[in-house]
């Protein structure tokens, strides 16, 4: 304890000293009756704010960090209440090993002395992993599954659009959009170009008859 209070006592000393120094030359003549003064107040000043360190900073008690991974927020943040101390989210961070609000990580970390009222700060886990939707327009089919795959993604539902002045299987458009964030391993649903009428004629048909189907209650009378 003396260590520390003879530490900081020479440390403000030497701040003080320097302050006073600099004032000398910038004013580049000081009198007699200011120098004296002034190192008496150089001398004297760390004595009160060693004693105010002490007093506010130093006697208070220490308190030993929680663990506090794998817990909800909340929980986290009333643990610490319950203790002193202060629980302060600062970000999420993607980690497979907790579930979604759990806390990933802490600082200062478990097991630390701390003073009283200390915050700590908390890193939660963002749950899935968040990928920006590649662009699949204008790429073959085949080449954009596998575009998706090296993302993370999978192909979702494929619809069909009779374009003929385009190749057999060019992607028209997508669903999401090209740069939407999407949960890692989620689907992308794509409608690519057709160059035979007939699938598209049967589709409308099927869709027709459906539509009947269900006005008409499901049944059919013969």
């Amino acid at each position: 304890m003396l260590i520390k209070i003879f530490s900081i006592y020479l440390l403000s000393i030497i701040i003080f000293s320097l302050i006073f120094i600099l004032i000398v030359l910038r004013l580049k003549k000081v009198l007699p009756q200011v120098v004296i003064p002034m190192i008496i107040f150089i001398i004297l000043l760390p004595i009160p704010i060693g004693y105010l360190y002490y007093i506010y900073v130093d006697s208070l008690p220490e308190l030993t960090v929680p663990d506090l991974a794998g817990l909800k927020y909340e929980r986290a943040v009333e643990k610490l209440r319950e203790i002193q101390l202060e629980g302060k989210k600062v970000g999420e961070v993607f980690d497979m090993k907790y579930l979604e609000g759990r806390v990933v990580s802490q600082r200062p970390e478990a097991g630390r002395k701390v003073k009283i009222g200390r915050i700590v700060n908390l890193l939660t886990s963002s749950g899935k992993r968040k990928v920006n939707v590649p662009n699949l327009l204008g790429r073959p089919e085949v080449q954009a599954e596998a575009v998706l795959a090296a993302e993370g993604l999978m192909p979702g539902e494929v619809g069909r659009d009779y374009t003929p002045e385009l190749d057999q299987d060019i992607v028209l458009s997508q669903n999401p959009l090209p740069g939407e964030e999407a949960d890692l391993g989620s689907r992308v649903s794509i409608t690519i170009s057709s160059q035979s009428q007939e699938v598209i004629e049967v589709n409308n048909a099927a869709t027709t008859e459906e539509s009947k189907e269900n006005e008409g209650g499901g049944f059919h009378l013969w």
